[in-house]
């Protein structure tokens, strides 16, 4: 994972800023483009993180989309990991420009492409609900999806409307299939972290009894400050999956005891930590899961990030219990490693071909 990158690439003083991302020129002569919004996130408002409720999206805007006023189209979300931000579809994995050529080949049909930020000075919201870092999962679910349609022409109905996610983005993709149906239909989660609480996301991770020994505001900014990453990253963790406002300066529960220097998880709140974990929901989501029309989780085998392979596939496991129908990718790769290939030549292609395209 890129180590705290800045959270907002651009500045942007009107809502709609036009960019040139991407300009290709397809075989008919007409240009796609992304473009750079701000959105209002009233869910955001008075988080104790002091993230703006005001946030940025990158929106690639099909060839035919200025030509064709009275056309509409699908929509796809995607959803960043912990300390990057829409830039690292653009920068790093090319979305745009693999997207001119899926729908130049005819692979896939035209579609906008939203691509919001999800960070805060610990790295990510999970997009997910937390008095403390913010209503991520209602900023996504309600704000950003509500402002899509009202200013852009989508179709704008679940079965229209899919979301993929890498990494903290992958585990953000899952939480909002499960805690907020029907709003999209087709899932797809890449890398998904944070699914089980085992290996490095473990309490056996040093970066634990570190973060729970911050005592002050100047505690939290020296790790920031020093980049150190899983401290930081535990932080947002606890502010998001177990989150106190009544624990200043974190404001956060740890669900363990410190004794004789070794964490001790005889402690009730290491129960509700776990039940916030999607391996201990995919039974009570169980109707939500099975009315997507598609759902599917990859990973590569070689991620640095050890509880992911060990998570997505316990999670795989606990869908097939509960007879969800779902497509478990596995690949020989690492966290980063592949993505963008495989966007352009399995995910998009699947996920896509799997929505509403017409009115």
């Amino acid at each position: 994972m890129r180590k705290f990158l800045t959270f907002f690439l651009f500045q942007v003083s009107i809502i709609f800023t036009v960019s040139s991302l991407s300009a290709a020129q397809t075989a008919d002569n007409l240009k796609a483009r992304v473009i750079e919004i701000e959105v209002p996130a009233p869910a955001l408002t008075g988080n104790l993180l002091e993230t703006s409720d005001i946030q940025s999206a990158a929106v690639y805007l099909p060839p035919g989309y200025d030509e064709q006023p009275d056309r509409r189209y699908p929509v796809l979300y995607l959803l960043h990991g912990i300390f990057d931000n829409y830039g690292v579809w653009i920068e790093n994995y090319d979305v745009p420009a693999i997207l001119d050529r899926l729908i130049l080949s005819r692979e896939v049909p035209e579609l906008i492409v939203i691509m919001p930020n999800g960070g805060n000075k610990y790295g990510g919201g999970y997009y997910r609900n937390s008095p403390v870092s913010g209503n991520w999962g209602d900023y996504v679910a309600d704000d950003l999806v509500g402002f899509v349609d009202d200013n852009f022409r989508t179709l704008a109905g679940a079965d229209s409307r899919a979301l993929v996610g890498h990494s903290m983005g992958g585990y953000g993709a899952l939480n909002l299939a499960m805690n907020h149906s029907g709003i999209f239909s087709v899932v797809w989660a890449i890398s998904p972290c944070c699914l089980a609480a085992n290996d490095d996301f473990s309490f056996g991770n040093d970066a634990w009894k570190r973060a729970s020994a911050i005592k002050s505001h100047e505690d939290i900014q020296s790790l920031i400050e020093k980049r150190d990453f899983y401290p930081v990253a535990t932080m947002g963790i606890v502010t998001a999956f177990s989150p106190d406002v009544n624990a200043p300066p974190l404001y956060g529960d740890f669900p363990f005891d410190i004794v004789r220097g070794e964490v001790n998880l005889d402690d009730p709140s290491y129960d509700r930590y776990l039940d916030a974990l999607p391996s201990r929901q995919v039974r009570n989501s169980r109707n939500a899961l099975r009315n997507l029309r598609g759902l599917a989780i990859g990973v590569g085998l070689g991620d640095q990030f050890l509880h992911i392979p060990t998570g997505t596939l316990e999670f795989s496991q606990r869908l097939g219990e509960e007879r969800i129908p779902h497509r478990l990718d596995v690949y020989a790769g690492d966290h980063r490693q592949f993505v963008g290939e495989r966007l352009e030549t399995i995910i998009l292609p699947w996920v896509v071909n799997r929505l509403i395209v017409i009115e």
